[in-house]
């Protein structure tokens, strides 16, 4: 499978970390490149003009003038760019932060978008493990790609169109097909965006996973989604 490892140039340890997953990626059989990360010095909100949704964490932190907006928007800018390019080669796509480990392939089908990591997204180092209702979840085994449970713990908590769907766990590394990205893109240009793990969710694409996972992180989280 295609993939893209996105890094912040000019970072050591994400440049570092990003070496190791590209390492990884190649030993298990993908054709993996890195790819240089959109950051607020490089962003540029004209390709990335999508509306907001109100209410949402994006939304509330340009309100207030939060300088990690631009971090955050950043980040699904990023994504965004991957999804475009995913439609256009008409082809299902990997995306891969820094800090992601690849421990196996997947040769099954991606109907919209497969979580690659979700038996580790839960768990130390992710900062999802911070929080007590969720570090004891642990995923239903499914080789074949599985919708999430209703007992899912990570839900859309802000009062929008979105509020309680289920939210992709972080997005160090998810698949995505092109009818998965014409569905975010849609959503995008529609709806409207938020935060990143905010907007991949359960009503603006349907969300898979399987276990094993193929994907694990690597031992240190450098957490630069909240600056760097």
């Amino acid at each position: 499978m295609k993939g893209q490892i996105i890094y912040i140039k000019g970072h050591k340890g994400s440049e570092s970390q990003s070496k190791d997953a590209y390492q990884s990626f190649l030993k298990h059989g993908w054709d993996v490149e890195m790819v240089e990360g959109i950051t607020p010095d490089t962003l540029d909100e004209q390709e990335f003009d999508y509306p907001l949704i109100e209410g949402g964490r994006l939304h509330q932190m340009k309100k207030r003038n939060d300088p990690k907006y631009y971090l955050k928007k950043s980040c699904i800018s990023n994504q965004i760019r991957m999804w475009r390019k995913c439609v256009k080669e008409n082809v299902t796509m990997a995306f891969i932060e820094h800090d992601a480990i690849c421990i196996g392939s997947i040769k099954q089908k991606v109907d919209e978008l497969v979580c690659l990591n979700i038996e580790y997204a839960f768990y130390p180092p992710s900062v999802l493990a911070e929080y007590d209702f969720m570090k004891h979840y642990r995923p239903e085994y499914s080789i074949l790609p599985q919708p999430l449970a209703k007992d899912y713990p990570l839900k859309y908590y802000k009062r929008n169109y979105y509020t309680g769907a289920f939210m992709i766990p972080g997005t160090a590394a998810y698949a995505i097909s092109p009818k998965g990205a014409k569905k975010l893109l849609k959503a995008a240009e529609e709806i409207g965006i938020d935060q990143s793990d905010f907007f991949i969710n359960s009503k603006t694409v349907k969300i898979e996973y399987i276990t094993p996972s193929p994907v694990k992180f690597n031992e240190k989280n450098l957490n630069t989604s909240h600056g760097f």
